[in-house]
């Protein structure tokens, strides 16, 4: 094996977590004290830590102070999680799917009024408009309205395969420093979608419109993106 294909320690001792986790049962999820675990597997208390900690940040381990660290199977088993990951691909691969993306043709238009339902300031922008598919093996599972404030736009994305994260297509196509995003999930019928899904008309789809903020808190961008019923399972992992 070539050293570049090793792993990390931590990310070894994360799967080794993960693998204990998923096979515990409610009641009996303690995990081992970080020292036994340390002298267990001959990794030192900085990498099970870090591993903990990765975990801690993912939901699927609680620290509780004067009690120890506890595994929660039923976390570590969901799939389709969004409070931890938002790369679409990557939770139709976990799922087991073959994933192929495209994107469309771009072109100039006025704001849609779900963007300006969102952003009302925005109704004099002029905006750059494309979609981007995700497909599960050969179905259609999420379909994604981009709009952006053409004012940012540098280039605009050529359509055809789409390969980027979205993180690295702001950066390529808009003269912005992108900080973040604001998100909300609402319920709403969509023929025109549900059409391409393949799917009844009237069927109600779960819908997630998302705001793109730059590093001075700016907004300069618009996604409405609808999931196929049939195919997503999304999931969060809400703390008490």
């Amino acid at each position: 094996m070539k050293r570049k294909d090793i792993k990390p320690l931590y990310l070894q001792m994360k799967e080794y977590l993960l693998n204990q986790i998923q096979k515990m049962d409610p009641g009996i999820n303690q995990l081992e004290p970080e020292n036994l675990l340390s002298k267990k597997l001959g990794m030192s208390r900085e990498t099970v830590r870090k591993a903990m900690s990765v975990l801690i940040q993912e939901g699927v381990i609680t620290r509780w102070h004067g009690k120890g660290n506890f595994g929660h199977p039923s976390v570590s088993n969901l799939i389709m999680r969004v409070d931890v990951n938002s790369d679409f691909r990557r939770l139709l691969r976990n799922a087991g799917y073959t994933v192929k993306t495209e994107r469309s043709e771009s072109e100039l238009k006025s704001p849609s009024k779900e963007l300006l339902n969102r952003i009302p300031e925005a109704l004099h922008e002029e905006i750059l408009f494309y979609e981007l598919l995700f497909f599960a093996d050969t179905r259609l599972a999420i379909h994604v309205n981009v709009e952006l404030f053409n004012k940012y736009v540098t280039c605009k994305p050529e359509s055809g395969i789409y390969t980027e994260v979205i993180t690295d297509e702001l950066k390529k196509y808009c003269d912005v420093d992108s900080a973040y995003s604001t998100a909300w999930q609402r319920a709403g019928i969509s023929p025109d979608i549900s059409s391409k899904f393949g799917i009844h008309k009237d069927t109600p789809l779960l819908i997630w419109d998302e705001i793109y903020h730059d590093l001075n808190d700016y907004k300069f961008g618009y996604v409405e993106i609808h999931f196929n019923p049939e195919i997503m399972d999304i999931s969060m992992k809400l703390n008490f």
